[in-house]
Order: structure tokens, then C-alpha cells, then sequence
């Protein structure tokens, strides 16, 4: 019975050949479980054998006892679940041995046991089947899709390996690729490609990039030097290369594709590329293909992709339980009020100091490891900047660096792609540090080991503020999120973030709440002081020029952020005086003025004819004192006290389940006003 199923496989598959498989499969695809058993009469070759043995055109009895001999050496696999022991792949001859000892090797990967993603995902992808996995960023979900296509690339019989000594040499050339992965950004897809590389050694096979930024041309020489089996790009780099007949890049033999972070694909507007790049692909019907989509959601538009890309009887994998908290809701996420925006750098000085003196008396606390994201590159780099240069502490004779041995790093556009891959690499590995960061890292990119994600100010919507916080609290591990804001800033707040569970800290973060003018330092304690002091003395050794543009990117998303649009001016000017120190605030043009809607506000405005003459400033000797200006921000008429203590910010839920709950001018949280 069992070889009469084997045969009807190897007839299917001679079917397929001309096209009649697909009427013979079924349409409705079959969803694994949690621990699903896979399907004896499914043959899965060792390594020495091809992969293509039953989907060839000619079949013999010897090719059948074969199969039955295999089938039956994996049911002890089959019988007691799902492999999750990577060196079991080598016991049961799924996967070459090299492979797993790249795997496997301490000094290597030094992985024993998968993750529910891999063991879940990799006995299926082995057999040749499309599968579209639904997967969390963060669970090793890349190395799932890596470990069966390099060793599916392995077994393809029609690549040449040459071999010396004890190493096999690749003959790839520029035409030679085996199989592609597209990746929503270039940052995704070095990671990807770095982690590809790491499973190679004595494979002899070749991973290449195709990315986009200054990587660009070195990608597609690399490629033309020294061949490529395996791509892993963007989708309009992979389009322009593989469209281009004057780059000699082709993949006639392409036997893999593999689409990550689906749904971001698609978000992005890649749908278009993807369908071109497929049209340059070799005809599935006459080159047989195996498509592996992994997703963290599947909405309509990914299931339009799986329709036009996967064959019928595709595998849907679920790793993601319908009740399992998402990392957002389950993250402690605390809010920190601020006097003003020149608050924001010394409260978040103060918050890596505190947490080094706990760590310091608790050895099992985690060394503090953040990113900190700002709304806008200039921000990123003032920042950076800014904790670089903090002065130096005494320690008994000896000075040392204001942060111990915190490693510090910056990644944003700006940066050359080399620049970004070590700044992401750098923080990978880096067991305590800082990366300052734009948005190139919210989604998509993996980090080990955040205690923290720090955003300052309110994000430019909900769907960043979810997947910045998404970067902490992974493969089960702990993690905290924090934001800073002005009071200001509340009612966006409200709009954006309803629902979360966020909590006020008004105990930690003492600097937060600090009057920054000189008459307001009076009052403050030694330590906050020390704290104040020594941001300011950093920020001014960072040029006027720099201050001045990161004061200027502010504008667009303070004026959003802030319905009162004195108000926020205000809240600007503070920080360029304040928090900058700057003589006053950095003029704009009038033009700009005028887009933004403040351009009746001469007093508070700096603003630039676009004449050679200096600009007319209301920040001159008779201006308003500048305390005044400070106050004004921080609380519009009454008193500025606050009350202590933690409160949480979802307060009673509505009908909808949003956020009902909100914080009133006097510091105290409210409800009743809420619009949901």
C-alpha cells in the first residue's frame, strides 16, 4: 500500500511537468498544528540523493524501494513528533553535516535545540512544499527559512562543486542562482544575508546582495567576481539587476523564493516589483520552484500574494496563537511627563545612570542594552553626539567615561550603508549600549538582549509606536518601554496610543520635571544637578550649525503634536535656549513660516526675509524673560505641582475597548472627558 502511494506521488509529479498537476491537487490549503506529525508517505531524501527524484519525468521499481527504504527510516522521527534537536537533521540524513556542525558549534552559532518556529516550519520546507508561515519577528523565523534552502541548494544535482582537499569550492558564476530572498529593506536583507553567511563555511556555496544606497554597485561586482547561489535583496535592486541584460546576472535555475516580512512587502508598495521580478524568473512549469512566504500577519493582500505566487496545495504553518498577548500589551510601557523638550536628554541621561547603580547592587539585572528613537535623523545625531561627548567622572585618582563602558551608537539614513551595518552589528553584539536610532530599525531588524526601547516624543503614528516596542521583550526574554513627553502632547497621545498599557513614572526620572533656566537650578538636588551639568557641558561642545538643524527638524512634528500652536511655539523656543543653548532660537524662512501657520506669531517667531540682513528676533535684550517663556510651557496658568506616584494611562475601558482613560492639566488622571 504504501509504494501505490509513493508511485501516485511520482505520477503527480510527472503530471506536474506538463501542467495537469495542477488540476489534480487540491486548492484549499492544510494547516499544521502546534505538533502536527509529518505525513509518511511524504519521502524526504538524505543528502546524498536528489531532491528532484520524484519530480523527474522517468520512475523505476529501484527508485521506489528506495523510497519506501527512507520512509522508513524516518518514522522514529514521525512517530515521536516534529524534529527539534538540530543534530537529529543529521542523525535521520535531512541535512549535510556540515550545516549542523556550523550550526551546532560553539564557536559558531552554538544552537542545539529550534525555536517552535524552526521545528515547525524547516521538516516541512525539507520536503520541497510551499509554505506560507505566519511568524513574529525575533524567533528565529530567518534561520528557519535558511537551513532548507541551503541544503536543498546542496542536493540540487545540477550544481558544480569542486573539490579541494577537504573544502568544496564553489564554480558559481553570475548566472548560478539557486535561490532569491526579497526583503523589505536593505537593513533586513544584510541581516539576513549575515546570518546566510554564517552557515556556509565548507559548503561552498556563495551568498550575495542586492541592495540599494552605497552598497549598490559594490553588490552586483561582487555578484559578476565571484558568482552567487544564493541573493538576498531589496525588490527594486533585485529588479534593476536581474532586468539589466548588461549585468550578466540571471537565475535560469532558480529552484527557491522566498518572501519575507510579506506583509510589510506589501505595506511598503513592493506588490508591483515582486510580480516583475517573478516575470523574470525561469516558467515554474518548466523549472520546478518551491515559494516559502513568511509573515507576521495575514491580511487579504498577503493572500492574494499566496494565491498568484504557491502552488495549490501550499502549507500554512501558524506559529502565532490566537491567544498569545502581543509584545505591545504585554511590555511594561511607562510615560514620562516633561517640563520641556530640553528635559528630555538629561532624563533619559538619568534613566541609564539609575539603572547602572541598580544593576550595580542587583548582579541579575541585565546590563542595560536601548534604542532610543527620535522622530528625526537630526535629532538622532545631536543625541549621539551629545552622549559622546559627556565629561569624563572621577573615580578615586582616575577619571572614566560618564556612562562606564556603554557603547554608543547612531543609525539613521544619513549613514552610508557600511556605516549602518556597523552601527547594527556593533549593537548586536555589544552586551551594554545605546544605539540612537530613526525609524530603519522599528521593524525588521533584530537585536538580542533590549532592556529598553526609549522613544522621545509621541510617535508620527500607532502602528510605529507598536513596532518600536516590538524591538524589546524577544525570544523570551524581559524588557521595558518608555516614552517621554510634554504635557502638550496629551491629546495626540490620546489619539494614537488608546489602549495601551501605559503607566506614568513621576519617581525615577527627577531631571524630567527640573526648571533648566538658571534661577530654576537653585532648587534643584546635587545629584539632579551633577545630572543637568553635565548635559549641558556636552551639548555645548557640539557646533551651533548641528544644534540648529536638529532644532529645526522639530518644527513639523511639534506643531502636529501640540494643538496650541503658541504653545508649541513656545515649547521650541525653550528647548533652543534651554536645552541647546543657544543665543535664541534658529530663524526659518517666511515661506515656511507661512506652510506651518505661524506666521502671526512675530514674537515668538524668528523669521527670515531671505535678505542678506540679519532676521528681526523677539529674543533680543528687551525680549520677555526668558524664564517666563519656560514657565508658560510647562503649565498654561495655575500651579505646577504634580502629584506622585504611578498611574495607569488605559484607565476604564470603553464599549470599542479603547483608551478611556487620559491625565488632566493638574497632573491628576481622567476619564470623564474621554471621546471613547
Amino acid at each position: 500500500t504504501f509504494i501505490f502511494f509513493i508511485n501516485i506521488n511520482i505520477m503527480l509529479g510527472v503530471f506536474r511537468q506538463f501542467g495537469v498537476g495542477q488540476v489534480l491537487r487540491a486548492s484549499v490549503p492544510r494547516t499544521l498544528s502546534a505538533r502536527a506529525v509529518p505525513q509518511l508517505c511524504k519521502w524526504t531524501p538524505p543528502v546524498s540523493r536528489s531532491p528532484v527524484l520524484a519530480r523527474s519525468f522517468q520512475t523505476s521499481f529501484p527508485a521506489l524501494r528506495a523510497a519506501s527504504q527512507e520512509a522508513a527510516a524516518t518514522e522514529d522521527a514521525s512517530e515521536s513528533g516534529l524534529i527539534t534537536k538540530f543534530a537529529d537533521l543529521q542523525r535521520h540524513e535531512l541535512v549535510d553535516g556540515t550545516l549542523i556542525r556550523n550550526i551546532t558549534s560553539p564557536v559558531r552559532m552554538g544552537l542545539e535545540t529550534m525555536t517552535d518556529v524552526q521545528s515547525q516550519t524547516i521538516n516541512q520546507m525539507l520536503q520541497g512544499t510551499d509554505v506560507l508561515a505566519q511568524a513574529k519577528t525575533g524567533t528565529g523565523k530567518t534561520l528557519a527559512f535558511l537551513l532548507p534552502t541551503m541544503q536543498n541548494i546542496m542536493s540540487d544535482p545540477t550544481l558544480e562543486l569542486s573539490q579541494s582537499r577537504d573544502q568544496r569550492r564553489p564554480k558559481a558564476f553570475s548566472d548560478d542562482i539557486r535561490a532569491l530572498i526579497i526583503s523589505p529593506t536593505r537593513e533586513l536583507a544584510e541581516q539576513i544575508a549575515a546570518e546566510a553567511r554564517k552557515l556556509t563555511p565548507g559548503t561552498g556555496l556563495m551568498v550575495q546582495t542586492a541592495v540599494g544606497g552605497t552598497q549598490k554597485r559594490r553588490g552586483l561586482e561582487m555578484i559578476q567576481r565571484n558568482g552567487c547561489h544564493l541573493l538576498v535583496g531589496t525588490p527594486g535592486r533585485i529588479k534593476d539587476i536581474l532586468s539589466d541584460p548588461r549585468s550578466g546576472v540571471s537565475a535560469p535555475k532558480l529552484n527557491t523564493l522566498i518572501l519575507d516580512e510579506a506583509d510589510r512587502l506589501l505595506d511598503q508598495g513592493f506588490a508591483e516589483e515582486i510580480q516583475e521580478i517573478q516575470a523574470l524568473l525561469p516558467d515554474p512549469l518548466t523549472v520546478d520552484r518551491q515559494t516559502l512566504m513568511f509573515s507576521a500577519t495575514v491580511p487579504k493582500g498577503v493572500m492574494k500574494m499566496v494565491n498568484n505566487t504557491m502552488k495549490p496545495d501550499y502549507k500554512y504553518v501558524k506559529t502565532v496563537r490566537d491567544d498569545d498577548v502581543p509584545v505591545h500589551l504585554k511590555v511594561p510601557q511607562k510615560i514620562v511627563f516633561v517640563r520641556g523638550y530640553e528635559n528630555r536628554l538629561p532624563g533619559l541621561l538619568e534613566l541609564v545612570k539609575e539603572y547602572q547603580a541598580r544593576q550595580a547592587q542587583d548582579p541579575s539585572l541585565r546590563p542595560f542594552k536601548a534604542i532610543v528613537y527620535f522622530n528625526s535623523t537630526s535629532e538622532v545625531q545631536l543625541a549621539a553626539e551629545v552622549f559622546q561627548k559627556l565629561p569624563r567622572e572621577e573615580d578615586g585618582t582616575r577619571t572614566r567615561p560618564a556612562l562606564g563602558r556603554m557603547r554608543l551608537l547612531e543609525i539613521h539614513s544619513r549613514l552610508t550603508q557600511q556605516q549602518r551595518t556597523y552601527s547594527a552589528d556593533g549593537f548586536r553584539k555589544a552586551s551594554e549600549s545605546i544605539l540612537f536610532s530613526s525609524d530603519v530599525t522599528a521593524r525588521g531588524m533584530d537585536f538580542p538582549d533590549v532592556t529598553h526601547v526609549i522613544q522621545m516624543g509621541v510617535p508620527n503614528d500607532r502602528e510605529t509606536y507598536i513596532h518600536r516596542t516590538g524591538r524589546t521583550a524577544r525570544a523570551n526574554k524581559t524588557g521595558e518601554a518608555w516614552i517621554f513627553i510634554h504635557d502638550g502632547e496629551i491629546q495626540r497621545m490620546d489619539d494614537l496610543l488608546h489602549g495601551m498599557p501605559l503607566q506614568e513614572d513621576s519617581e525615577t526620572i527627577r531631571s524630567a520635571l527640573v526648571n533648566m533656566t538658571k534661577d530654576g537650578m537653585r532648587e534643584v538636588s546635587p545629584a539632579t544637578r551633577e545630572i543637568i551639568e553635565q548635559h549641558n557641558q556636552a551639548v555645548a561642545s557640539v557646533s551651533p550649525k548641528q544644534k540648529e538643524s536638529a532644532w529645526r527638524s522639530q518644527l513639523g512634528g511639534v506643531l502636529r503634536s501640540i494643538s496650541s500652536k503658541r504653545t508649541a511655539l513656545h515649547v521650541l523656543n525653550n528647548l533652543a535656549l534651554h536645552g541647546y543653548g543657544l543665543p535664541a532660537p534658529p530663524s526659518i524662512g517666511a515661506s515656511l513660516a507661512k506652510n506651518l501657520g505661524i506666521s502671526r506669531y512675530t514674537e515668538l517667531v524668528n523669521i527670515s526675509d531671505g535678505s542678506s540682513r540679519s532676521p528681526r528676533s523677539p529674543f533680543g535684550r528687551n525680549s520677555r524673560d526668558s524664564e517666563d517663556s519656560n514657565e508658560f510651557s510647562y503649565r498654561r496658568g495655575g500651579s505646577s505641582s504634580r502629584q506622585s506616584g504611578s498611574r495607569d494611562f488605559r484607565g476604564g475601558r470603553s464599549r470599542d475597548g479603547g483608551f478611556s482613560g487620559s491625565r488632566s492639566r493638574d497632573g491628576d488622571s481622567y476619564g470623564s472627558r474621554s471621546r471613547y
